[in-house]
C-alpha cells in the first residue's frame, strides 16, 4: 500500500469538501435545491463520464460487482439529496459534523466484512478524528436550533454517505477507477431524474445574487473533485482508514468560517485541531 499516495489523496477530498460545505449553505438557499442537484447532474456527471472514456478498462462480466458499483453511486448521490435538503433549512455545523461522521459505518462495515485491520495507533488516530468532529459540532445553548426535518435529513446523509464509502471500495477494487466514474455518471442521471420528477411541482426561489451561479457552480465542482479524490484513495489504501482522513472536512469549514467569515477562533476549535493533525500523524503511521 503506498500509503503517500493514499493519505494526499484523503486529505485533498477532505480540503475540498470543507470548503464546499462551507459554500453550500448560501449557494442552496439562493439556487434551490432542485438547481443545484441539475448542477451536479451536469457538472459532475459530465466530469464522470470524461474520466470513464479517458481511464476505462475491460468491464468484468461480473454482475454482483457492477451491482456494487451501482450501489455505491446510488448511495453517493441519494446522500447528496438529504444534504441539500437538509442545508437549505439547517446550519453548516449540523449537516457539516453529523455528515463528517459518516466515517463510522464504512470503517465498521471495512473491519467487518473487508478483513481490514487496524494497528493500535491507526485506530487511536481515528478514534482522536472522530472526537475532533464531535468537539466542533458541539454548540453552545444560545445558539440557534436546527429544525428536526434538518436533523432527519443529516442523520440520511450520514449513512448513505456510510454505505456509499464501503461499496465504492468494494466497487474500485474490482471494477477499476475509471470504470466506476461511468457508474457513478450513470447512477446520479438516474437518481437526480426521478428526484426532478417526483418534486416537480416544488417551487424554486428566483436566484436575485448575480454571484448565486457562480457560487452554485464552485460548491459543485468542489464537491466533484473530492469525490475523483476520494475514488483514487479508495483505490490506493483500505477504507477503514481513507474515510477517517476524508471524514474530517468539518475541520476545514470550521478554519474557513474563521477566515473569511471573521467567526471567533476559541479554545476547544484549537484544540480539535491538535486532536485531528495527532490523529492524521498516527493513521499516517
Amino acid at each position: 500500500m503506498a500509503t503517500e499516495e493514499w493519505i494526499v489523496f484523503a486529505l485533498a477530498t477532505a480540503g475540498l469538501w470543507g470548503v464546499g460545505t462551507f459554500a453550500s449553505k448560501p449557494a442552496t438557499e439562493r439556487l434551490g435545491i432542485r438547481r443545484m442537484l441539475g448542477l451536479v447532474a451536469v457538472g459532475e456527471g459530465s466530469l464522470y463520464a470524461i474520466l470513464f472514456l479517458l481511464f476505462r478498462v475491460p468491464m468484468p462480466v461480473d454482475g454482483t460487482l457492477l451491482l456494487v458499483g451501482f450501489l455505491a453511486g446510488v448511495s453517493g448521490i441519494v446522500g447528496y439529496i438529504f444534504y441539500y435538503e437538509g442545508i437549505q433549512i439547517g446550519t453548516v455545523g449540523l449537516l457539516g459534523t453529523v455528515t463528517g461522521a459518516y466515517p463510522a459505518p464504512t470503517v465498521l462495515l471495512s473491519l467487518a466484512f473487508l478483513g481490514e485491520i487496524l494497528r493500535f495507533e491507526q485506530a487511536a488516530g481515528i478514534a482522536l478524528v472522530l472526537v475532533c468532529v464531535l468537539l466542533l459540532s458541539w454548540e453552545r445553548k444560545s445558539a440557534r436550533t436546527n429544525p428536526r426535518r434538518a436533523v432527519v435529513m443529516a442523520l440520511l446523509a450520514f449513512l448513505a454517505w456510510g454505505l456509499w464509502g464501503y461499496f465504492a471500495k468494494i466497487a474500485v477494487d474490482g471494477l477499476g477507477e475509471g470504470n466506476l466514474f461511468g457508474i457513478y455518471a450513470l447512477s446520479n442521471a438516474v437518481v437526480i431524474t426521478g428526484y426532478f420528477v417526483v418534486t416537480r411541482r416544488r417551487v424554486n426561489p428566483v436566484p436575485q445574487n448575480p454571484h448565486a451561479w457562480p457560487l452554485g457552480f464552485v460548491t459543485m465542482a468542489l464537491g466533484a473533485v473530492g469525490v475523483v479524490a476520494l475514488t483514487l484513495a479508495y483505490a490506493r489504501g483500505p477504507a477503514s482508514l481513507v474515510t477517517s482522513v476524508t471524514g474530517s472536512y468539518p475541520v476545514v469549514s470550521t478554519i474557513a468560517a474563521s477566515l473569511v467569515l471573521g467567526e471567533r477562533f476559541r479554545a476547544r476549535q484549537a484544540i480539535a485541531l491538535s486532536l485531528f493533525v495527532l490523529g492524521i500523524v498516527l493513521i499516517a503511521g
